[in-house]
């Protein structure tokens, strides 16, 4: 008996529900969390955004600086399993971006994530600009998010996302 109860006790802290994955927003992050939303908007302190994104995605892979952004200011990069990149300027939360091989729960509010078709791209977001710049084919959004297309072809994907200030040089 003691047994099955232990055993019972265990499918029950096996079966506690994962931290829902951040959904990508034009001002930040947001997710759910008992019911609620919780939004990490861009200006939140690094200090909170970082403890507010690690909960969910675990330990950073890796943290760097650029000099080469932020409006003369360096600007801090925090890389996240999942593809997930968070920037931080002048101690603020500033952008996030999203590229390479990413958590399929990261995605925007309309489904949008790596792999998107500029078809359902155009669907969920029919006031994008697609242009062909120099740093590749960009699509962008006033409100965000903004991203990038393998190719100005009909049948290209999106092969990044980023919204706020964010860094470009790697």
């Amino acid at each position: 008996m003691r047994a099955m109860i232990a055993l019972a006790a265990l499918a029950l802290t096996a079966a506690a529900p994962a931290p829902t994955p951040w959904t990508l927003r034009g001002d930040g992050l947001s997710r759910i969390v008992g019911g609620k939303p919780q939004v990490l908007r861009f200006g939140t302190p690094k200090k909170a955004a970082l403890a507010a994104v690690t909960a969910v995605m675990g330990k950073p892979q890796m943290t760097r600086t650029s000099p080469d952004c932020g409006q003369g200011e360096p600007m801090t990069m925090v890389d996240y399993r999942g593809g997930l990149t968070i920037q931080f300027l002048k101690g603020k939360f500033s952008g996030w971006s999203l590229e390479g091989k990413v958590d399929p729960g990261l995605k925007t509010a309309a489904g949008i994530t790596i792999g998107a078709t500029r078809t359902a791209l155009r669907k969920a977001y029919p006031d994008i600009d697609i242009d062909d710049g120099s740093l590749g084919v960009m699509f962008t959004r006033e409100d965000g998010p903004s991203g990038f297309l393998d190719s100005m072809k009909p049948g290209a994907r999106v092969i990044g996302l980023y919204a706020g200030e964010t860094c470009m040089v790697s």
